[in-house]
C-alpha cells in the first residue's frame, strides 16, 4: 500500500527501523537520518552494507539551518550543533518522491510537517508521527488538525512508545484517498478488531477523541496525574495507570497496556513460540 518513493526514517537512533525497511523493501531506497554523529557511525557499522540504505547525519525541521542538542534524547553532547533540513529541501525541491515517512523527532513532528507541505501535497506519503497526548493538548490538537486539513486520516497505535509516561503514542496517518484500500486490508481489519489501532480526531466524541481513547485519566489533574506538573515522573506512570485501568475495567490486549507489561507479554509469547518450534522438531 505504500505509495511510490523513498522511505525516510527520521530520528533513526540506532538504525533498526531503517534497516527493517531496507530488508523488507529491497526495491526501494531507504534514507535513515539522525542528528547524532555517534548514532550515525553506529548505524554505518551495523547496517551500512545494506545496498539500498542511505545513512546521513542531520535533523529535519520547519526551516533549513542549524540546531543545537537540547537534551539527552538527541544522543549528543549538550549544545552540540547539527544541520537541519526540511522535507521540501530533501524531496520536493529535488523532485524526489517520498513514499513513507517515519518520524521520531522528540516533539518536533509539527515543525517537520510544516516544513514539508509541498512534499506532502505532491507525493501523499503514508506518515507516522509520535505525540505525548496529554502533555500539551493544544499541540496535540494542532498536529491532528494539520493532518486533517492536508487530507489525512489518523489512527492511534495502542502501544506505549515512551517512558515513564504512558500517554506516548505513534499515529499512523493515511492519505484519505487511500481509505478504501486501507479498509479492505485483512491485516488492517485484524488490527481494528483487536483494538491495536483506533481512528482518532480532536472531537469530543468519546469513541474517536484522542483524549478519550488514550488514557483519559492522564490529563493534568486527573486520577493518573494528580499533581500540577504534567512532566513529573509520577504523572501518567505505569503504576497509576494500571491501578486506574483495573478500577475502571479498562481492558486492552496485554501488549498494549503499558511499558513493562508489553515486554512481559512479548516474552511469554516468545517462549511459547519457542516451545512450539521444539515440539515440531
Amino acid at each position: 500500500m505504500i505509495p511510490e518513493g523513498i522511505i525516510f526514517d527520521v530520528g533513526a537512533q540506532h538504525g533498526e527501523q531503517g534497516a527493517h525497511y531496507a530488508v523488507t523493501s529491497p526495491d526501494r531506497q531507504v534514507l535513515s537520518m539522525d542528528p547524532s554523529p555517534r548514532n550515525v557511525e553506529g548505524i554505518q557499522q551495523q547496517y551500512g552494507k545494506l545496498p539500498n540504505l542511505r545513512i546521513e547525519q542531520g535533523g529535519v525541521g520547519k526551516a533549513v539551518g542549524t540546531m543545537k542538542s537540547r537534551d539527552s534524547s538527541f544522543g549528543m553532547d549538550m549544545e552540540e550543533e547539527f544541520k537541519v533540513f526540511t522535507l521540501d529541501s530533501l524531496f520536493f525541491e529535488k523532485h524526489e518522491r517520498l513514499g513513507l515517512l517515519h518520524l521520531d523527532v522528540e516533539g518536533l513532528e509539527l515543525d517537520v510537517l510544516q516544513g514539508g507541505l509541498q512534499t506532502i501535497r505532491a507525493y501523499r506519503p503514508i506518515m507516522t508521527t509520535e505525540v505525548r497526548v496529554h502533555q500539551d493538548p493544544e499541540y496535540t490538537v494542532e498536529l491532528l488538525n494539520l493532518l486533517d486539513r492536508e487530507g489525512y486520516d489518523s489512527y492511534v497505535i495502542s502501544e506505549v512508545c515512551g517512558f515513564p509516561h504512558l500517554d506516548f503514542r505513534n499515529l499512523l496517518n493515511i492519505p484519505r484517498e487511500m481509505s478504501a484500500a486501507f479498509g479492505k486490508s485483512d491485516a488492517v481489519n485484524l488490527l481494528f478488531a483487536s483494538e491495536a489501532i483506533t481512528r482518532v480526531d480532536t472531537s469530543r466524541d468519546e469513541y474517536v477523541s484522542i483524549f478519550k481513547v488514550v488514557y483519559p485519566c492522564c490529563a493534568l489533574g486527573g486520577e493518573c496525574c494528580p499533581g500540577n506538573d504534567i512532566n513529573d515522573k509520577s504523572c501518567c506512570s505505569e503504576q497509576l495507570v494500571m491501578d486506574w485501568a483495573k478500577r475502571n475495567n479498562f481492558v486492552k490486549p496485554g501488549s498494549m497496556m503499558g511499558w513493562k507489561s508489553a515486554r512481559i507479554w512479548f516474552e511469554k509469547w516468545h517462549w511459547r513460540l519457542g516451545q512450539r518450534q521444539k515440539q515440531k522438531k
